[in-house]
């Protein structure tokens, strides 16, 4: 039976699916955070790790024909990427023709839309506007790292929501933390002694501080108006990367994915009235990985 592995790494997880010849899951798991930046030996090393721990639940099922994965921070046509499709292939013993890796957004765009048919905001733990032209080249809007952007995403969602509740703390000792939005972030953050908070921040990665945004989402659902006024901003964060690539390729279909997008409904209402032109909207959830399962179960199969 061929089967398929498809790979959808981002910032917080990376999700993984193998896929029959039929289109069928048969069966799925995450492992830790796979990232295209392979700027050292050791990063190297590190993705090395995660291939193997991850090669080691794939084989239970058996070897797959073909992979295609999905990574963030990773550019085709780079020594990454060469990097990195050569590990797979030395992990997975599978020649390098079966096996594709692109940057994260390639594979979701094609979850959701034929090349150059839509735009596709992402909102993670960073966020980016892809558009992906039928000749195959990328006009990326955002995406650029939590240190000079990433509006909208789940790393500054989390980080607003700090600020937010450490001025107010400031302002006012005691009332902080003790609003909706604190109280969730407590939970989150395991307390909220000025040490533990900044080992979390500065002891993690970009990942476990987008994290937190799920906090903000509980508390927005509790009805806190300040998460409810950090989400909504969020939503508007996204739409201007829509309407930044909308006006350089034309109104096209737009679709909001991502996690952090799926916070409160909030989050997407904010996105729609942001939106300049009047299109189609898409909010459903697509599985990138099992499409790109599905898709690796077919390399030349011949």
């Amino acid at each position: 039976m061929a089967l398929g592995l498809g790979i959808d790494a981002g910032g917080t997880a990376t999700r993984w699916r193998v896929a029959d010849e039929n289109g069928q899951c048969v069966a799925q798991g995450t492992s830790d955070p796979l990232t295209g930046h392979l700027f050292s030996p050791a990063a190297e090393e590190r993705a090395r790790q995660i291939i193997l721990d991850m090669a080691q639940a794939v084989m239970r099922i058996g070897k797959p024909l073909g992979i295609i994965a999905g990574i963030t921070g990773l550019t085709r046509d780079t020594p990454a990427e060469a990097t990195m499709r050569a590990i797979f292939a030395d992990v997975f013993d599978i020649p390098q023709d079966r096996i594709f890796v692109a940057e994260d957004m390639w594979i979701a765009y094609l979850s959701y839309f034929a090349l150059g048919e839509g735009i596709l905001v992402y909102s993670g733990t960073g966020s980016i506007g892809y558009y992906l032209s039928e000749d195959k080249n990328v006009i990326r809007i955002g995406g650029r790292g939590n240190l000079i952007d990433d509006g909208g995403s789940g790393f500054w969602i989390a980080r607003e929501a700090l600020k937010a509740v450490l001025r107010k703390e400031e302002e006012s000792p005691g009332q902080g933390w003790s609003m909706t939005l604190g109280k969730s972030l407590e939970e989150a953050l395991g307390g909220t002694d000025w040490n533990l908070v900044r080992s979390y921040v500065y002891g993690g990665d970009r990942g476990k501080i987008g994290s937190l945004a799920r906090a903000v989402g509980e508390a927005t659902a509790l009805g806190d108006e300040t998460a409810l006024h950090i989400l909504s901003e969020a939503g508007e964060e996204l739409a201007r990367l829509a309407n930044a690539l909308a006006k350089r390729v034309g109104p096209r279909p737009v679709a909001l994915a991502g996690g952090s997008s799926r916070l409160h409904p909030i989050v997407a209402e904010a996105f729609r009235k942001g939106l300049l032109v009047p299109v189609e909207f898409i909010t459903t959830d697509v599985d990138a990985a099992l499409t790109a399962a599905r898709l690796a179960a077919t390399l030349n199969k011949a």
